[in-house]
């Protein structure tokens, strides 16, 4: 009988659709998302204690120390209803902060989302985006109407600072040294689920699925 709620941590490279993934799961078991990223914006605009400490180190440009980053985390779980499950994008990071997860709320499930580098590279390099309304677009995959143009609001594209090829390549180097052992780390507990990223998006939205129904979670 598939009845066990889904607590999951999803990761993978930037450019692996991990936030697309995580939204498109998410939406289908009805569970809330918990993207790390935009909970620390929150945190930094509501200037509470934690966004404070949290805004002195983003403001340098500094890593935000794993104390700090399992502070605000916990804090925020604390205060969310997960009963019927979840999904965390963008937490933990690192091994360090996986072992502060499972003291926190022991997770049941790590979803990695494999994509080699240089398909990384191309994703990103030419991804471009609409500085008016956000919307996003890509050279080949997802052209706009006119040629650097956005369809929706006519106004002209900007390639984003983080994605020109150097600083894909530097973000890359981070992941493999930072993030990318939680593979290994979630492997000796048994939770890990590899899934090949370089799928299109609904395939492996559907692969996901098909793995996870066959583990016994309910989808």
């Amino acid at each position: 009988m598939k009845n066990k709620h889904l607590s999951a941590v999803i990761f993978g490279p930037q450019g692996s659709g991990k936030g697309t993934q995580g939204t498109l799961l998410a939406e289908r078991l009805n569970i809330p998302l918990i993207g790390a990223g935009e909970l620390f914006r929150d945190e930094i605009s509501e200037k509470s204690t934690l966004g404070n400490l949290v805004a002195q180190y983003v403001n340098q440009g500094l890593l935000v120390p794993d104390e700090l980053v399992n502070a605000v985390m916990a804090r925020h779980l604390k205060r969310v209803d997960l009963s019927h499950g979840f999904i965390l994008d963008g937490y933990p990071r690192n091994v360090e902060q996986a072992e502060a997860l499972d003291r926190i709320l022991p997770i049941n499930l790590a979803i990695q989302l494999k994509i080699d580098d240089t398909e990384v590279v191309r994703r990103l390099s030419g991804r471009m985006q609409c500085p008016k309304c956000k919307s996003v677009y890509h050279e080949t995959e997802a052209p706009p109407v006119k040629k650097g143009i956005c369809s929706l609001c006519g106004t002209p594209l900007i390639k984003r600072e983080d994605d020109k090829e150097e600083v894909i390549k530097l973000r890359l180097q981070a992941y493999h040294y930072m993030t990318a052992p939680l593979a290994g780390y979630y492997r000796q507990r048994g939770v890990l689920l590899v899934i090949n990223g370089e799928q299109p998006i609904h395939y492996v939205f559907e692969d996901i699925v098909k793995k996870i129904s066959k583990l016994g979670f309910a989808v």
